[in-house]
């Protein structure tokens, strides 16, 4: 079965800025977090797609913050590497992030966020044509 057949809600296409925790920050030794900056190729209120420039293995759980481009607040949200593959001759990685329930209001309010897009998306004029 291919990525898009197994889908379960609608995905929009958006380029939002995603930042990726690989590590977090120590107070033993004062080392900074090291955050992983990229965009996201398309959202959903489950998921998300992102191109980034390294490999991360399969079913780690990682904490990221989405920067709504609307938004003056990131979203901060707990995700699993779900899949990734090489693009050619790019350098990146096309990686699939399933959001996990961890703090309901942020999860709840991506999933509101989400929804007013989709609502935007299907009365535009456009799409019904």
């Amino acid at each position: 079965m291919s990525t898009a057949e197994k889908r379960q809600e609608y995905r929009l296409s958006r380029e939002e800025t995603v930042y990726i925790e690989l590590a977090s920050a120590s107070s033993s030794d004062a080392s900074p977090a090291e955050i992983l900056i990229c965009n996201s190729i398309d959202i959903s209120a489950n998921g998300l797609q992102v191109a980034i420039d390294q490999p991360l293995e399969k079913g780690l759980i990682l904490n990221i913050a989405i920067q709504p481009k609307h938004s003056d607040e990131p979203i901060t949200l707990v995700a699993e590497v779900r899949w990734m593959y090489q693009v050619e001759h790019e350098g990146q990685w096309m990686t699939g992030l399933a959001l996990l329930e961890s703090d309901q209001a942020k999860l709840q309010q991506w999933k509101i966020l989400i929804s007013k897009q989709l609502k935007k998306t299907f009365n535009d004029p456009l799409w019904s044509r």
